[in-house]
């Protein structure tokens, strides 16, 4: 699956996620802190679903390598 994600900080902590590829979609976080928890609901159903998920989507995830 072709999936590119941008994400953006717009101001004062306000962080837009712009989807491309085969999922499309744009989500706008008005605070760090409401991001923060989407992106950890993210990292709970990737590790409920790690066998469905493509390893380059996990390795995004994966803080040892994170910058």
């Amino acid at each position: 699956m072709d999936l590119q994600v941008d994400i953006y900080q717009c101001g004062s902590d306000h962080i837009h996620v712009v989807l491309q590829g085969q999922a499309e979609g744009i989500a706008a976080f008005g605070n760090f802190e409401i991001f923060v928890k989407f992106i950890n609901a993210c990292q709970e159903f990737i590790n409920k679903q790690s066998q469905a998920v493509p390893q380059v989507f996990l390795d995004a995830f994966d803080e040892e390598n994170s910058r």
